[in-house]
């Protein structure tokens, strides 16, 4: 999936994963559209996503399935 439809699928309350995250690696979007990792890592959406702006981050995108 796009990143655009990860972004939807964290706000439906779904976990994401990408080709590049290691395979316990997932985030999730809290009510507040903060990015939530599995650590329990917060991050401003904005900044998350400013680290991610190259071409590959764009696509690869799925939902992640524990």
């Amino acid at each position: 999936m796009t990143r655009l439809e990860a972004i939807e699928a964290m706000k439906n309350g779904q976990k994401v994963t990408h080709r590049f995250f290691d395979t316990h690696e997932w985030i999730a979007m809290t009510a507040y559209g903060t990015i939530l990792t599995e650590e329990d890592f917060r991050h401003n959406a904005d900044e998350f996503w400013s680290y991610r702006t190259a071409p590959y981050w764009q696509t690869d995108w799925e939902i992640k399935c524990l």
